[in-house]
Order: structure tokens, then sequence, then C-alpha cells
């Protein structure tokens, strides 16, 4: 949307507020949009809401308030419905059957490398287990053949210390890699925000938009049908997933905001990163959930 037309809109919603006799107070105990964002749309101020997706819906919600038509007020062809769009152009399902969109394929390289690495210690520790054995067999065995010829217990003995320090190396090897796995930081969701009105709930994480998301849902019942875009508007997911089934999308790093919606609510469960995240608005036909990754 230009910066000339945000202005003309600005102004039109202001005209039409005055003509109606209403405050800026009026018009936020309709709509229940937070006042600040509501002089920012008169003043073309776009940069006080809170990303992307607001823009036109905060327009909408105004433009009803005063008794505009929202399409006539935006002045072109309103934007694809969050619930209906079927634009899927910029993703694509990898053979793992996971929803990708411009992800980065060196990364999944690493990706799947990291997964093979609990593997490879455990091969690790057993050839390491493995020598140990082999070293105390046949150095135990060399030293009780020396006792026996000379009465030197020396020998023996020497092997010992050899085959502890071994295993000592093996548990602090093994205890790093406990230590590892268990030092990884889980998702801070925080306290969330619920706008009845738009029928979303706002999580604002900070400084989260470095990293890569995962992001899981799991329909039960008669299924849900579901949509994944991010603060660009690009649809990572969008389709009906059925019940018993689950879709996972990967996130990738650099992503700012996204947005998930849902159809019959009470049939679906969200996880990011492994986190489980409440989903509200049960009773009703969608919701929403934006994740703000770098507030």
């Amino acid at each position: 949307m230009s910066e000339t037309l945000t202005n003309q809109i600005g102004e039109q919603l202001k005209a039409a507020r005055q003509a109606k006799n209403l405050s800026l107070d009026d018009i936020q105990d309709i709509t229940k949009i937070q006042r600040r964002y509501l002089v920012a749309i008169e003043e073309n101020n776009l940069s006080v809401l809170p990303g992307d997706f607001y823009v036109r819906a905060f327009i909408r919600q105004y433009a009803l308030a005063v008794g505009l038509h929202p399409d006539e007020v935006l002045g072109e062809k309103p934007p694809v419905s969050i619930s209906r769009s079927s634009d899927l152009s910029r993703a694509h399902q990898d053979d793992d059957g996971i929803m990708r969109a411009g992800i980065d394929h060196t990364m999944t390289a690493r990706s799947r490398l990291s997964n093979f690495m609990p593997t490879i210690w455990i091969g690790l520790l057993i050839i390491i287990a493995l020598a140990v054995i082999w070293f105390v067999l046949t150095h135990v065995g060399t030293g009780t053949s020396q006792n026996s010829d000379g009465g030197n217990v020396s020998v023996s003995s020497s092997a010992v210390p050899k085959s502890s320090s071994s295993n000592t190396s093996s548990k602090k090897s093994s205890s790093s890699t406990s230590a590892s796995s268990s030092s990884a930081k889980k998702l801070d969701l925080g306290s969330p925000e619920t706008n009845a009105s738009l029928q979303t709930t706002i999580f604002n994480l900070s400084d989260e938009n470095a990293k890569r998301h995962t992001v899981v849902i799991k329909a039960q019942s008669t299924g849900t049908t579901v949509k994944v875009s991010d603060g660009n508007n690009a649809i990572l997911l969008n389709e009906t997933v059925s019940a018993g089934t689950d879709k996972t999308v990967e996130i990738p790093s650099g992503t700012n905001s996204f947005n998930v919606q849902f159809t019959n609510v009470s049939n679906a469960t969200l996880t990011v990163d492994g986190e489980s995240v409440p989903v509200d608005g049960a009773t009703t036909a969608f919701w929403n959930v934006l994740f703000n990754l770098n507030k």
C-alpha cells in the first residue's frame, strides 16, 4: 500500500469519524483497537503498528466503525482472505514430508547431520569400550605371564591405571554430551496478548528472528484447516489436516513474524520448538496465533 494512498485513507477515516461526531476514544471502544494505533492510522505513522498483518485489518475495523465500506476505503482489490487463500507458490514439500519456503539447503544438510550425532557418539563410545577391553585383556595377560616368570608384579599393576584412565575419559565424554543436550534453551513464550476483535492471540518474543523455528500442528476429531504465513504474507502451509495426523512447518531464520490460523479450533493442537502453545477461540469459526519474533 503506497504512502500517498495510506495518507488519503487516514484523512478519509478521520473525516468520517468527525462527521459522526465520534472521538478516538469512541472508536477504540467500538473496535477494541488501542487509541495510539488509531492515531497512527490517521497520521500515516504505520511504524507504530505491531506488524504488516495489522495494517489492513485495523483500517477495515476503523472503516466499519465509521460506516464506510472497507474495500472502497482501501481503493484496491482487497487482500486474499486469511482463511481461504490457496497460494502455495512459495512453499514446497521436501522428501521428509516437511513444508518449507525459502529454506537454505545447506542448513538442512547440517540439520540432518546433527540428527545423526547421537548415533555417532554411541558408536564412538562402543569403539572406546571395546578398545579398553582389548587393552586390559592383552596387557593383564602379559602382566600375569611376567609375574609368574619373574615374580615382578609391577607390569601387571601398570596396566590397571591405563584402563581406569580410558574409562574416566569415556565417562567425561558421555557427561559432556549429556551436559550439552541439557543446556539447550527452551523457547520462552512469555505472556500472550489476546485481541478478540481480530480473533488473534499475540506472542511478542525478543531476539528470536535470528533462529529457525519448528511449528507442528496436530489435528484431532474431525480435523482442521490450517494456514501458516510469514510477516511478508508468504504462504508456508495452507491445507486441511486430517484427524490423527500432523503437519510440520520450518520457519526460516531471519523471519520477523509468522501467523498460524485454524478453523475448527478445538480440533487442533499447536507446538513451537517443542513447546505447547495454547490456542484460544474454541467457539469461533477461526482463530489466529501471531508470533512477533523481534520485539
